[in-house]
């Protein structure tokens, strides 16, 4: 991992079992259903990561469903670290259960750096999972690349 990489929260949970999740902005509404039981399903495991820049509008909807449970969650931020982390999160890092980790030292997020964040979740990821095949997304390149661990959850 790069030295450029901040972190705020539970060093430990780079060492577990990790999940990663990308979804593109545009998604299939077949796959929204699917999506959430996975990450109500996933949400009962503490011995589990899920990983995601929780960007996405889909990808928000997941982290409220994994909050609402037991597992661990990494947040990756295509921009700097939080001046100030948001409120929703304090408790959740304090508990040791949820790190935030910034990739980049941009002031907000790009395509470009978006685009590192996403292959950095890859790389951690022991499994990443995907709402549906992203063709035509900036995403498909990192399907493409980690078929030997990547998930679909809807083939519509």
């Amino acid at each position: 991992m790069s030295n450029n990489h901040s972190y705020l929260g539970n060093p430990e949970l780079l060492k577990m079992r990790k999940v990663g999740f990308l979804a593109s902005r545009k998604i299939s509404s077949l796959s929204v259903l699917p999506t959430f039981d996975w990450a109500v399903e996933i949400s009962k495991h503490e011995d589990i990561v899920v990983v995601s820049g929780f960007s996405s509008h889909l990808e928000k909807k997941v982290l409220d469903f994994l909050l609402k449970g037991k597992c661990q969650i990494l947040l990756v931020l295509a921009r700097s670290q939080y001046n100030a982390v948001p409120k929703e999160y304090v408790d959740y890092i304090a508990s040791g259960r949820m790190t935030i980790i910034s990739v980049s030292n941009s002031p907000r997020q790009s395509r470009a750096t978006a685009h590192i964040r996403n292959k950095y979740i890859a790389e951690i990821c022991d499994e990443i999972v995907f709402p549906i095949e992203p063709v035509g997304s900036s995403l498909y390149e990192i399907f493409e690349n980690n078929k030997q661990k990547s998930h679909l959850l809807c083939l519509s």
